[in-house]
């Protein structure tokens, strides 16, 4: 049943290549294609709140000059300004969403054939989502390249559905009171569950997802939590640290009591996100607010009348 399926899944995929429109000039001198026919990208709508990128990069020298890719259009190894809607993930009944793409026929930017030692050459893929409930998802795949076989990067090889995963939520580890203010420990995040590889050297986590951002929230005391997911106006980077690594920052109430929420987002090799850098200015998709924290001269509500004050001036932060 597996081969009828991935011969359906092929012959499906070439007969929806040929309808393609010929790109104006292709990436690669020659067809590498890439893809997968019978492990589907799942849990995702593949709409337009997916956000995806791919990139290759030299397990050798994995952040090296141009070899790997770069979220800058028309600089690096990757798909550039190419989005992945009707591009590079198709959604093929019966099989469902399936990738499919050939560096040599898009003009995407750059080209693999740019590193040095073709055994060395890998392929990154990341996606984020929202699931039916709003919340962020995430899935990133590494594969080598296998130049011998008609599919070079093949994401079948990664052995199960790239199925996409809750975004880490923000745990705060520690809160220390520094005189109105709260310096905050965002513990590192895991983002294990979202990792697919071929077990490869090279196509590692720690490679692929070396570190992480924290974005901070400070609003006024009981103001509504912004819940969207995407940075915007309200969400403040606050800092990148190796993933296994915590980090802290300060608050910047001053006088004013606020409240304080944080998120955390991946931040791959090569500095690509959880926003489409094949469209400009799109957000960066984050996890999960974190708990509430408290900063400012009163760290409790002001009581009303016939109430008790809670905390105020305490040593800890209220969550």
């Amino acid at each position: 049943m597996k081969k009828i399926t991935r011969f359906l899944g092929l012959a499906l995929v070439g007969s929806i290549a040929l309808l393609l429109p010929v790109k104006a000039h292709a990436s690669c001198s020659g067809a590498i294609v890439f893809g997968s026919y019978y492990t589907q990208v799942t849990n995702t709508s593949n709409g337009p709140s997916l956000r995806s990128n791919f990139w290759a990069f030299d397990a050798s020298a994995p952040t090296a000059v141009p070899t790997s890719g770069n979220p800058a259009l028309g600089s690096g190894n990757d798909n550039g300004a190419i989005t992945e809607t009707d591009q590079w993930l198709r959604v093929l009944p019966p099989l469902g969403t399936v990738l499919t793409g050939d560096w040599g026929g898009s003009a995407f930017d750059g080209c693999p054939d740019t590193t040095l030692n073709v055994a060395n050459q890998r392929m990154v893929l990341s996606f984020s989502d929202v699931d039916g409930l709003g919340n962020p998802t995430f899935a990133v795949a590494c594969v080598q390249r296998l130049p011998a076989a008609a599919n070079q990067f093949d994401y079948d090889t990664v052995g199960a559905a790239i199925a996409l995963v809750p975004l880490p939520k923000a745990v705060i580890s520690n809160t220390v009171r520094t005189g109105s203010e709260a310096n905050i420990t965002v513990q590192s995040p895991n983002f294990g569950t979202g990792f697919y590889t071929d077990g490869s050297s090279g196509c590692t986590a720690a490679t692929v997802i070396p570190q992480y951002d924290v974005y901070k929230q400070q609003i006024a005391r009981n103001a509504p939590a912004d819940n969207t997911h995407d940075t915007s106006a309200v969400w403040t980077l606050v800092g990148t640290a190796n993933v296994g690594s915590p980090l802290s920052f300060t608050t910047t109430c001053t006088t004013t009591n606020c409240d304080v929420y944080v998120a955390v987002s991946p931040r791959y090799l090569n500095n690509f996100s959880t926003g489409e850098a094949a469209t400009p200015g799109s957000p960066i998709r984050l996890g999960l607010n974190s708990t509430k924290l408290q900063a400012g001269p009163v760290l409790a509500d002001t009581p009303g009348k016939g109430k008790k004050i809670g905390n105020l001036g305490g040593t800890k932060s209220q969550q």
